[in-house]
């Protein structure tokens, strides 16, 4: 049977049973489980063509369409674990020798599958990501497997891995260790042949929640606009309110007329972050419960359309202590030829220890600050390899 928002063909048992209100005139949902849940949660309303009943999210059908949900999804990391668990055991009796072939992927989706011996210690496949991704620091990469980190010194046996297995490459440009109060995240650009042509790159961070056993889901959209003091407007100043002591965009770009230049930043408490609420539905209108916010995406646009981010000179990211504004603490190159950019996620790999900035480096092909539905998809994309 095929859903009326996604078009995916799905087995009947994806679908609710009944329907989500007394007030629903229909008899059965044609919308399978996952939209119904997306739907309510943004839009408060029934999803079915034609009924226009409001629905509340915190309704008792809609907690069991969830409830059915969560029993139909397939724990994949409960799989590896369990192959984990029989590898170390044959690894044991065999005295920890054996061939492992191990599955390396990026957020972007790029893999490697590398083979070594089950004794050998997980910095060899650091060595073998430094030979794909020569680009890379070994210092800066981490690797995770069921969303822990895996130490260098271990071997690839006591780390638990089986033959198959996946381990998460991430490109880490920084910690965000307890000291780092507050930290600056600036994008700049040299303007295009020396002049400033109003053409410039706009500046957004996409927040998200998501926890275990749930989908991604977006929450809002932090630019220049939550910023203006002169007739901000009424959505702006909503989200402003809402991520004010957690991450705040500085405003519209800043000029150096000096360096023929421009900057754009974002500061950030990172130290607050696990206190971060958001509601989960829209902000005109009734608001959603609060949900713990778990990623941070910044992104860069290109503010015309017939231009891509190449054109600029030395676009860059770094990340500033505000206690020493001129030394960054990291920094990265934006040379894609596209119309935008997510550049660099900031989270909690695995949901614990320290925040950390991570690269991402995704080209856009489509999107901007005003539309930017398609991105929220690659985002979502992007959470789900990183927690798989």
């Amino acid at each position: 049977m095929e859903c009326q928002l996604c078009h995916k063909k799905k087995l009947t048992s994806e679908y609710p049973s009944n329907p989500l209100s007394e007030a629903c005139e229909h008899h059965h949902l044609l919308v399978c489980l996952r939209c119904v849940i997306k739907e309510v949660e943004d839009n408060y309303q029934c999803p079915v063509d034609g009924c226009s009943t409001m629905i509340d999210a915190d309704t008792t059908p809609l907690w069991e369409c969830k409830a059915k949900l969560k029993q139909l999804t397939f724990d994949y990391s409960d799989r590896e674990r369990a192959q984990a668990d029989e590898a170390a055991a044959a690894a044991s009796a065999s005295g920890g020798a054996g061939l492992l072939k191990v599955n390396l992927t990026t957020l972007l989706g790029e893999s490697l599958v590398v083979e070594l011996d089950s004794s050998q210690p997980v910095d060899k496949l650091k060595d073998r990501v430094l030979q794909q991704w020569k680009d890379r620091s070994k210092n800066k990469i981490k690797l995770l497997f069921n969303g822990e980190e895996l130490s260098d010194s271990q071997s690839l046996a006591s780390a638990r891995l089986s033959s198959g297995c996946r381990v998460q490459v991430l490109f880490v440009l920084q910690e965000l260790t307890p000291d780092l109060t507050e930290v600056r995240m600036c994008m700049s650009w040299g303007w295009p042949g020396g002049k400033d042509h109003y053409n410039y790159l706009d500046t957004a961070c996409f927040t998200f929640s998501a926890l275990p056993g749930s989908a991604p889901k977006f929450l809002h959209c932090i630019d220049f606009r939550t910023q203006r003091q002169q007739g901000r407007h009424e959505i702006g100043a909503a989200i402003s309110r809402i991520y004010d002591d957690f991450v705040r965009h500085d405003g519209e770009s800043r000029k150096s007329m000096q360096d023929r230049s421009s900057e754009s930043s974002f500061t950030v408490w990172p130290q607050n972050l696990d206190r971060l609420r958001a509601p989960s539905g829209k902000i005109r209108g009734p608001r959603g419960p609060l949900v713990p916010v778990t990623h941070l995406f910044f992104v860069v646009f290109t503010f015309r359309d017939d231009t891509n981010i190449s054109v600029f000179r030395n676009p860059q990211l770094k990340v500033f202590d505000q206690r020493d504004p001129q030394t960054p603490l990291c920094s990265t190159n934006l040379n894609p030829r596209a119309k935008g950019l997510i550049v660099c996620l900031l989270s909690k790999p695995g949901g614990h220890g320290a925040w950390q900035v991570t690269d991402v480096g995704q080209p856009l092909a489509e999107g901007s600050i005003r539309e930017y539905k398609s991105v929220r998809q690659i985002c979502a994309d992007i959470i789900d390899r990183q927690r798989l």
